[in-house]
């Protein structure tokens, strides 16, 4: 059986390095640590002790190789693993 062709629009690449997750509930904004695992150009997996459910918009923080931020929504949940859709990039402050 031929291997399936893959859906995705953007090709994935492992990675492992350290992230801030920033969170809004509407009265305060909780910054987390989190691990992006994979990367694309239009998103990410995150492990992140969060309870977010798919459509949850958040931000996301790299400090490598500078500091960015990019706006995401969670797309995929299982446990405390998230693949989420980047959205847009936000402004450094």
């Amino acid at each position: 059986m031929p291997p399936s062709k893959s859906t995705r629009r953007w090709q994935r690449h492992p990675v492992d390095f350290p992230v801030q997750v920033a969170v809004t509930n509407g009265f305060s904004t909780i910054m987390v640590p989190g691990r992006g695992t994979e990367l694309s150009e239009g998103g990410m997996e995150l492990y992140a002790g969060l309870l977010l459910k798919p459509g949850d918009l958040l931000e996301v923080e790299f400090g490598i190789p500078h500091r960015l931020r990019m706006m995401a929504i969670v797309r995929y949940r299982d446990g405390y693993c998230f693949g989420l859709e980047f959205t847009a990039p936000l402004p450094s402050q």
